[in-house]
Formats: structure tokens, sequence, C-alpha cells
């Protein structure tokens, strides 16, 4: 009995692994190991903005108003990324017209890290050298403390005092712009160069700690900044040019010197004039001149008066000395 029981297993065994080692019309595929299962693909993340790329050579800007030659080892960029670096580092716009901007080539210009100095131009006219004396005021930094408190603007004090180069006009300063140790860019680096027509600006913005590097690299900006032939300081034409009514110590402050009124834009550059155009400046000694020539002109005319009279009176002597030595006609009789 148990015999048979094995042999009908056996027998059922055979049955059921028949069809597998049989022939069948499907095929098996090559003789090789299934491809292992990947997981699919992660879509890609969105792309990184490009690094701006900025400009080397000689470039001129603001229609030829300025010149900047840029060296191997900076760059310059454009407006576009200058307003977006200020708006980064929450630092304030300097007055006029912003050009672009100045870094050094190695730089990321968009990393909180970078400091950079912002390149504008402000068609205020000409200024004259001599107001600079008013740099010398003991109250001076309380007047800019003043002006930046109207403006809205943080300072903390001057990191370097102001100082005015009379050879080729430019004045340099540096300022406080946030208590120390607050971070960010607490220190603001100015270089404004005097022009025929206005005042081309560099307002270089970095941290305290960068503040040796970028005094450092100042004269090298500096030297990048030109006014062409005929919009330079000393091409200035009195008796046509807009005096500006900015002084010196006023291209620190922000604030002028006095209420001009300022007529439509003159073809000379954007500048504007007064009525009185060049003048301004001029008017009181003009005025002085005309007054001593009419003085003149009225003690000669005067002097003329009296000389004639003079004349005329020494005419009447003459005559009558004559008619009394003249000898009588005897040869009349009397009566005749």
């Amino acid at each position: 009995m148990r015999n048979t029981t094995r042999a009908v297993f056996a027998a059922l065994a055979l049955a059921f692994a028949s069809p597998v080692f049989a022939d069948g019309p499907g095929d098996a595929g090559p003789d090789r190991a299934a491809p292992p299962v990947r997981a699919a693909p992660l879509p890609p993340s969105a792309p990184q903005t490009a690094r701006p790329q900025g400009r080397t050579g000689v470039i001129p800007l603001n229609d030829g108003e300025v010149t900047l030659n840029v060296p191997r080892g900076f760059a310059f960029y454009s407006a576009q990324e200058a307003y977006a670096y200020m708006q980064r580092n929450n630092a304030a716009a300097p007055s006029g017209v912003v050009l672009g901007m100045i870094a050094q080539d190695n730089a990321d210009i968009r990393s909180p890290d970078t400091w950079a100095t912002i390149v504008s131009y402000d068609a205020i006219g000409y200024v004259q050298p001599e107001t600079a004396a008013g740099l010398s005021d003991t109250n001076f930094e309380t007047q800019v403390r003043e002006a930046r408190r109207a403006q809205n603007r943080a300072f903390e004090g001057f990191a370097a005092a102001p100082l005015f180069e009379p050879s080729a006009p430019h004045i340099v300063w540096a300022e406080r712009s946030a208590a120390p140790g607050t971070g960010g860019k607490d220190f603001r680096y100015e270089q404004k160069s005097m022009g025929r027509y206005g005042v081309a600006c560099l307002t270089s913005l970095g941290s305290a700690d960068q503040m040796d590097e970028i005094i450092a690299t100042a004269a090298n900006l500096q030297a990048m900044l030109s006014f062409p032939e005929g919009r330079r300081h000393n091409d200035f034409q009195p008796a046509s040019d807009q005096v500006s009514s900015y002084s010196v110590p006023g291209l620190v402050t922000g604030v002028p010197a006095a209420a001009q009124a300022l007529a439509e834009p003159a073809s000379n550059g954007g500048a504007s004039q007064t009525g009185f155009g060049g003048l301004a400046g001029w008017f009181p000694w003009i005025a002085l001149g005309v007054v001593g020539v009419a003085v003149a002109g009225y003690m000669m005319m005067r002097r003329r008066d009296d000389d004639d009279e003079e004349e005329d009176d020494d005419d009447d002597d003459r005559r009558g000395r004559n008619s009394e030595t003249q000898p009588k006609d005897e040869s009349k009789p009397e009566g005749a």
C-alpha cells in the first residue's frame, strides 16, 4: 500500500512537470539577466541665473559726458546691476544719474560679501573751487549730520575727513553709515570729480572690515575716470556756463549753498543756466566795475568843465589888460 501511494505521487509530479519541459510556440528570449529596475530620473531644478558679465576698456558714459577706462582686474556693470546691488544692500543711491558699477573682476557682485563702486553723474554746473575753505569749519560734521537726517540716511560720523585736491579738482571722504558691529554695508567711500558742467561720482559701498582694501583701491578707481576735452573743469567759460549753486562743502552735505532758479536745460551737455547764464557769480564785480567807470567819467567831465571856465577867465583878464595898456589917439579932438 505504501509503495502504491508513492507511485501515485510520482506519476502526478511527472504529469505537472511535463508541460514545463515540453517544446511550445512561445519564445523564452535570450539567455541573459533582466536589467535592474531604476527609479525614474528627477526633473531638473530651475536653472540658476547666469553670473553677469562685466566690461573692460574705454567706456563713454552719459552721451560722452564722462569716460571710464577700466583695466584688467576690474569690470564695469550696467546701471541695472548697480541699482540691484544697492537694493540688495539697502544702500542709498548717490545724487544724479546712476551710470553703472565697478567691481573687481573675480568678485561675484551678487554675493553679500562683495564691495563695489557705483558710478554716477550729477549735472549741477561748475563748482567753484575757492569755496573749499568751508570744509575747515569747526561745525562742518554737525552740518553733515543734520543733512543726513533730513535725507533719511544713517550717519555715524566720518571714517576719513573730507579732503579737497585742487590740481585735478576732486574731493574724497569716507563715512560710517551704520553703528560698528551691525554688519552689512556700513562703510561708504566717496570720490567726486568736478567738471565743466557737473560732477562725476564714485561711491564705494562695503563693510567696515573692508575699509583698508577700499581705501587702497580708491586711487586706481579715480584714475579710471576722466572728462573729455572741452568738458573739463578748466574749460569753464564765465560768459556762458552755469555757476553751480553747490559749493565744495555742498558736495559732501548734498545741500546747495543757496536756492537758485534754474531755467530750461540748455544744449551744452544738459547743463541748466540762470537768467544771467554764467555771469551769476561775476555779477557783483561787474556792477562794481560799472559804478567805477561812471564815477571816473563824471570826474573827467567835471575837470574838463573847470578847465574851460579857467580858460574863459584868463581870456577876459587878457582882454582887460590889453585895453588898459593901449595908447590913446590924441590926434582926434575931444568930443569927435
